[in-house]
């Protein structure tokens, strides 16, 4: 019997619901040691032309410690308005991502980022998501998903 995605994959809360006008979220922090990758998944729902923007960082411990800007050019996916499937959205390096397609749609985007793109030699072993003051009415929370093969079942890891 094919495994249950809870046994593969740990969920943690990055953003609890949030309006986004007059306030950034500064995302939870969740470990990569144990894991591969992690997909972040932010959810945001319509407003009036608000857009934001998405900040990857790193940290060198799980609250407090050293913390940086973490560059990616690893795509993300995203599925706005009445879209029916994804568009994969291709990035050059950047450490901060601004789409400009959210604006007044809700929406779906989905970034990944890997345990090797952390600065490991530093001792980087978290990472969060920061996402901008939108300027406008805008309603987002967004979940961490992490894919860790190793150390099944996945429910069971403390991230």
């Amino acid at each position: 019997m094919e495994a249950y995605i809870s046994e593969k994959m740990t969920f943690k809360q990055a953003a609890v619901p949030a309006d986004l006008n007059g306030a950034a979220v500064i995302g939870a922090r969740i470990k990569l040691e144990k894991g591969f990758r992690v997909a972040i998944i932010c959810s945001f729902g319509d407003s009036v032309a608000a857009v934001t923007s998405f900040t990857m960082n790193q940290h060198d411990a799980a609250s407090g410690g050293t913390s940086k800007v973490l560059a990616t050019s690893n795509p993300y996916f995203e599925k706005v308005a009445a879209a029916t499937t994804f568009t994969k959205v291709d990035v050059s390096d950047a450490s901060v991502i601004a789409p400009v397609t959210l604006a007044a749609d809700e929406g779906i985007y989905v970034f990944e980022i890997l345990a090797e793109d952390l600065d490991r030699d530093n001792n980087f072993g978290w990472f969060s998501l920061d996402v901008a003051d939108s300027t406008a009415a805008k309603i987002m929370s967004a979940t961490y998903v992490l894919h860790d093969v190793r150390n099944l079942p996945a429910y069971e890891l403390a991230v």
